[in-house]
C-alpha cells in the first residue's frame, strides 16, 4: 500500500497490521492492467467507471437521506463453534457454549498470548476437528469428536509446541469472524520494532 521496502516478513506484517495496508494502493496505477473493469471502456480508468455508475444511481433512484437509511438494520456476523456448526452472534456467547458443552474454555486457553499466537491456536483446533483428531490429546480418527472432548476436565491451557507453526497462521474456516474478535496482547518479547530502511538496490 504505501511501497516502503523492510528488513524482513515479520517486520513487514506487523506493519501492515498496525496500519490497516491490507489494500493495494487506490493511487498507483501499476497494477490497472491487471484487472478487467479498466477494458469495460476504452480510455476510462475504474476510478471514473465507478464514479459513473454511482453518479447514474443518484440521477435515478435520488441520493439517499438519513431518513431513507434509518430502519435498515445490518445483519448480525456469525461466529461458529470450534467443535460443531452452532453459532452465535456474540463472542462471549459462543464462548459460553464452548465451555458448556465442549469443555474448552477459549479465555483461558489464550491468556497471555499474541494477538497471532491465538490466530494459530485457533486454526490448529479448527483443522484438527475438521479431521476427527483431538486437538488437545493424541487421539486421531474419532468417531464422535463431540463426545471424545467431554472425556476431558475443563480444557484451559495447551502446549504452544501442538500450534506454533505458521501455517496455523492461515484460516482453516473461511470468513471466520472468530479471528476479528480476538484482542491483541503485547507480550515481552514479542514486540517488533516497525522502522522502515533503505534497502540498497543491486546495481545492474
Amino acid at each position: 500500500y504505501c511501497d516502503k521496502t523492510f528488513r524482513d516478513y515479520k517486520t513487514l506484517r506487523e506493519h501492515m497490521r498496525k496500519k490497516l495496508h491490507k489494500k493495494l494502493n487506490p493511487s498507483n496505477t501499476e497494477f490497472d492492467k491487471y484487472y478487467i473493469v479498466n477494458y469495460r471502456e476504452f480510455g476510462k480508468s475504474w476510478k471514473t467507471l465507478s464514479k459513473d455508475d454511482n453518479d447514474g444511481s443518484d440521477s435515478r433512484n435520488g441520493s439517499p437521506t438519513e431518513e431513507d437509511w434509518s430502519d435498515w438494520e445490518g445483519s448480525a456476523p456469525e461466529i461458529q463453534c470450534l467443535v460443531c456448526s452452532v453459532v452465535y452472534s456474540k463472542f462471549t456467547a459462543i464462548k459460553q457454549h464452548m465451555r458448556s458443552q465442549h469443555r474448552i474454555d477459549l479465555d483461558s486457553l489464550c491468556n497471555g498470548m499474541s494477538y497471532y499466537k491465538q490466530v494459530k491456536l485457533i486454526n490448529y483446533i479448527r483443522y484438527l476437528i475438521m479431521d476427527s483428531d483431538c486437538p488437545f490429546c493424541d487421539q486421531s480418527s474419532l468417531p464422535d469428536i463431540s463426545k471424545h472432548l467431554l472425556t476431558h476436565m475443563n480444557i484451559t491451557s495447551m502446549s504452544h509446541e501442538r500450534f506454533n507453526d505458521d501455517r496455523y497462521l492461515f484460516p482453516a474456516l473461511d470468513n471466520d469472524f472468530m479471528l476479528c474478535c480476538l484482542k491483541d496482547v503485547l507480550v515481552e518479547g514479542e514486540d517488533v520494532l516497525v522502522i522502515p530502511e533503505d534497502i540498497p538496490q543491486p546495481h545492474t
